[in-house]
């Protein structure tokens, strides 16, 4: 009877032995691979504390933060306009850079705009009686902010002076032959005409006290004046020349 049962036992070891698949080999394989994976790094396992990582516009994490990394990676990106540099530059007042950005966008209160929200609205210049109020028009077609323009530029821009809102755009943002005071000149003197026309046509449109086109050049020149004292005093001498024009 023991002789029999000793037998038994035998064949069943043999028959767990034949059962065993190569799907159990590789298991076990892969069990022993881990088992010496997690005990060298316990060998090297070092305590610290958790800490923040900020993913930056690369898809990479780093321990600082950064306020342009994160913008730019939450942002939506889009391609960049020809105009910016006519908008933003060194000592450009943030008010004038401010309504003519808005005007480069197309989205100031024209008459044309205007006409697009009510028919019975007022389209016309209030500056010079023009039927239909545009953007090209007001800067500077209208025959009063005309006036203003070519009594300011037209001995700075000589040869290049024009009206066209297209044509002036185009000049303040790629003239890279003109020397960096003129360029200052151009575009300063583009934005602070905007705004004061602006301010002009919205004060007449609300019946204030009208203000001629002499006044407007004055102001606009000794404001012109004023910016390059200003910048004078905080050091910048680049444009030292800025008076001679």
């Amino acid at each position: 009877m023991e002789a029999t049962l000793i037998c038994v036992y035998q064949l069943m070891q043999l028959w767990r032995i034949v059962c065993i698949t190569e799907e159990d080999v590789i298991e076990c394989k892969y069990s022993i691979r881990l088992r010496w994976r997690l005990r060298s790094l316990k060998k090297n396992w070092v305590q610290e504390d958790d800490i923040s990582l900020w993913r930056n516009e690369k898809g990479k994490y780093k321990k600082t933060f950064s306020t342009k990394g994160t913008w730019s990676c939450i942002r939506e990106m889009h391609l960049l306009c020809d105009w910016y540099h006519a908008i933003w530059f060194d000592y450009a007042t943030p008010k004038f850079s401010f309504i003519t950005w808005v005007a480069m966008r197309g989205r100031l209160t024209t008459g044309d705009r205007m006409l697009r929200w009510n028919g019975n609205s007022d389209t016309s210049c209030i500056l010079c009686q023009e039927p239909l109020e545009t953007l090209s028009h007001l800067f500077f077609e209208c025959p009063y902010s005309a006036q203003v323009w070519e009594a300011l530029m037209k001995g700075v821009l000589k040869d290049q002076y024009t009206v066209n809102w297209d044509a002036l755009v185009g000049l303040i943002t790629g003239a890279s032959s003109w020397s960096k005071t003129k360029l200052f000149i151009a575009r300063y003197m583009f934005q602070s005409t905007i705004h004061m026309v602006w301010k002009e046509r919205n004060r007449r449109r609300h019946g204030e006290t009208i203000a001629p086109a002499p006044l407007l050049i004055r102001r606009l020149d000794k404001n012109m004046r004023n910016q390059f004292t200003v910048i004078r005093r905080k050091g910048g001498k680049e444009y030292g020349d800025g008076m001679a024009f």
